[in-house]
């Protein structure tokens, strides 16, 4: 059985993201190519937005990936996933979801929230392997592909 936890991501983890997304698997991820020194650090390590909480996925202490949540109001938080192909396709990400149900719980927050791009496919089954439904499809935002909105509750 895999060794995984999530690691609130700090000042000091500046390193581990910087590494993370210099990997090619990352790339891409949140719309960007590869983030500046100064974007990793103001926002994924906290000092942009406070209802926005980054998470490092370790697997036996490696970091593998990362996972956002944030706060929507009206107890919704949306998370957003990432894993390096090292990790992917091994219960990570099945893990991952069942490991942000106590920091969602810990906030007040009883549903979560995804959006794959509708031409993600694998991004699709897995979300929906791991208890989300989909809610609707949106498909007129500017500067965004047409995208699923899924939930799922916190039990």
């Amino acid at each position: 059985m895999l060794s995984m936890r999530l690691k609130l991501a700090a000042l000091d983890d500046f390193a581990t993201l910087r590494r993370l997304f210099d990997d090619p698997s990352l790339s891409g991820w949140g719309g960007l190519g590869r983030p500046s020194d100064a974007l990793i650090r103001a926002k994924y390590l906290g000092t942009r937005l406070s209802e926005v909480e980054c998470f490092i996925v370790l697997v036996e202490e490696e970091a593998v990936g990362i996972v956002q949540m944030h706060s929507e109001g009206g107890g919704s938080a949306g998370i957003d996933l990432i894993l390096s192909s090292a990790a992917r396709g091994q219960g990570t990400g099945r893990l991952v979801v069942d490991a942000i149900i106590a920091p969602a719980r810990e906030r007040g927050i009883d549903r979560l929230t995804v959006d794959p791009d509708v031409k993600n496919e694998h991004g699709i089954r897995f979300w929906r392997a791991v208890g989300f439904e989909l809610r609707s499809t949106t498909g007129e935002e500017v500067g965004r592909e047409p995208y699923l909105l899924m939930c799922r509750e916190v039990e």
